[in-house]
């Protein structure tokens, strides 16, 4: 795959299967997504390009299509179910696909986006205008594929974690080593007037945004200062790094990356909370992400943070996948779990994909609730 988290891209028709009891249609399997067709519609081998879930259509191009009826609100492609059969993707005809290599990305090619929810922003607390610098150390999670885009990613001979992926938003925390020196930091080093660690500092925030830093003002109010708090974060982190670690250990820092869930986080999916609640899943120590074990162990031993559910820890089998991905219901609820996450067990982003379930994405159109990321 060109870009592996690509919503629209060429791929070839794996397989076509029957649907019991159904004249007019049938199953069409290509690059791992299903498709609903007309029978004869399509061949074993046959190069298309397909939208999958979260592609966002261009009106011209779904008008021209003649599907714009049965996107799903913001002309976005859809989950369906008929007759027992799940239909997750959109096949494109497109007449330059014949030119076109297995895997290319068609997003810009054909003006599709990949939907984005909307950022909510929020004011810093001094009430002050200021021109917020990123720190280039607190780095944004690495953003995994669907294992749809990268079939065969995993075999009977790899070892896995798989864990249940949470619907919420997305957390960071992390002791960083700072974007500049202030000049009153550059005068206290000149002076020997600091600790140890004044090269470093406690920076949060969502996937995307930073929400405030030691060193330039925290926002007012926001869930993930909220959860910091609560879970007293920033006083864990600093505890671990000052008790255990020299800064050269350390390099540019340790982030900690987990998911906000819980009531008033995502509209119709609080898992049965009254509160807001955090959990951990993923370390980032040296610029380098840590293996599972050692995930889990420093988050939920070392920093005593809830960690995320594990689910299944060993060899990966399509059997064992099939068994947390599909029919798995929010504990004393029907509401269905979004899916797993797969990270092979040294960690290595070259092997971590996550799974939805299909009737999570049913669900969720039909209540409205905020799309899977």
């Amino acid at each position: 795959m060109e870009n592996k988290n690509s919503v629209c891209f060429v791929t070839k028709v794996s397989e076509i299967k029957e649907i019991k009891g159904a004249d007019n249609i049938e199953l069409t399997v290509v690059g791992g997504w299903n498709a609903i067709t007309k029978k004869g519609e399509y061949t074993v081998g046959s190069r298309v390009v397909i939208a999958t879930t979260d592609a966002v259509i261009p009106l011209e191009l779904s008008e021209k299509m003649g599907i714009t009826n049965y996107l799903r609100k913001g002309n976005r492609v859809r989950t369906v179910k008929l007759r027992g059969i799940y239909s997750e993707c959109l096949i494109i005809t497109y007449d330059t696909v014949g030119y076109r290599n297995e895997g290319d990305d068609m997003m810009s090619t054909l003006g599709i986006t990949k939907y984005e929810p909307p950022v909510r922003q929020v004011q810093l607390s001094s009430g002050k205008k200021i021109k917020y610098r990123d720190n280039q150390n607190f780095h944004i999670y690495y953003k995994f594929p669907n294992l749809k885009n990268v079939d065969g990613m995993f075999t009977e001979e790899d070892t896995v974690e798989i864990t249940r992926k949470i619907h919420g938003a997305n957390a960071r925390y992390g002791i960083v080593k700072k974007s500049k020196l202030s000049l009153l930091d550059r005068i206290k080093k000149f002076f020997w007037l600091h600790d140890d660690w004044i090269d470093y500092e406690f920076v949060y925030g969502s996937h995307s945004m930073e929400k405030g830093s030691t060193s330039q003002g925290f926002y007012s109010t926001d869930v993930w200062k909220t959860v910091g708090e609560k879970y007293k974060i920033e006083e864990k982190l600093w505890d671990y790094v000052k008790s255990t670690k020299m800064k050269p250990e350390i390099g540019n820092g340790i982030i900690v990356y987990g998911e906000v869930y819980g009531v008033g986080i995502q509209k119709g999916y609080e898992y049965g909370l009254d509160e807001v609640k955090f959990v951990g899943f993923d370390v980032k120590e040296e610029d380098k992400y840590l293996s599972p074990i050692n995930s889990k162990l420093q988050i939920e031993h070392i920093l005593e943070l809830p960690y995320v559910d594990v689910l299944h820890f060993g060899n990966w089998s399509q059997e064992i996948q099939d068994k947390y991905t599909f029919k798995n219901f929010i504990e004393g609820t029907k509401v269905p779990h979004e899916g797993i996450v797969i990270k092979y067990h040294t960690g290595e982003r070259n092997k971590i994909a996550k799974v939805i379930n299909p009737d999570y994405l049913i669900f969720g159109e039909k209540y409205e609730i905020g799309d899977s990321h």
